[in-house]
């Protein structure tokens, strides 16, 4: 589902859009990835694999619309934890409001945002581990 689902699913929106673009001459595909693809978890390896996967497609489709000219947008949008019923009753730390986490996605959207990590305190979290190394990472024990 996150690798050949999502596949699929951009696909068919970037070429309709391709193939389309003098009807919408201002298209945006805004697609809900996570902050797990920033560095692989080994609590969840094929999740953290596939996230990961759907940032850089999704980077790769941006570029791909620059290099033909197309006038498509790409929202890579990137929340932590959503208190949703997937995970209630978890101890999953700094869960987010769904009704928090849907203004910023329009936020994201509306103001042509590129990648957008939902929320602040996400953002310096997604930061800070882009800057440990990957011999001290992979050492480190995560847990869910």
């Amino acid at each position: 589902t996150n690798g050949l689902g999502f596949t699929r699913m951009v696909d068919t929106a970037f070429n309709w859009f391709a193939t389309h673009h003098h009807c919408n001459p201002k298209a945006r595909i805004a697609c809900i990835t996570s902050i797990a693809g920033t560095k692989g978890l080994g609590a969840a390896p094929a999740y953290s694999a596939t996230k990961r996967f759907q940032n850089h497609y999704l980077e790769c489709l941006s570029q791909q619309a620059r290099m033909r000219h197309l006038p498509i947008a790409i929202t890579d949008i990137r929340p932590g934890f959503v208190k949703t019923d997937l995970i209630a009753g978890s101890s999953y730390p700094l869960q987010l409001k769904p009704e928090d986490v849907a203004k910023h996605i329009v936020s994201a959207i509306e103001n042509g945002k590129e990648v957008k990590v939902i929320d602040w305190r996400y953002d310096i979290l997604v930061f800070l581990w882009r800057l440990i190394p990957r011999w001290l990472w992979t050492r480190l024990k995560i847990t869910t």
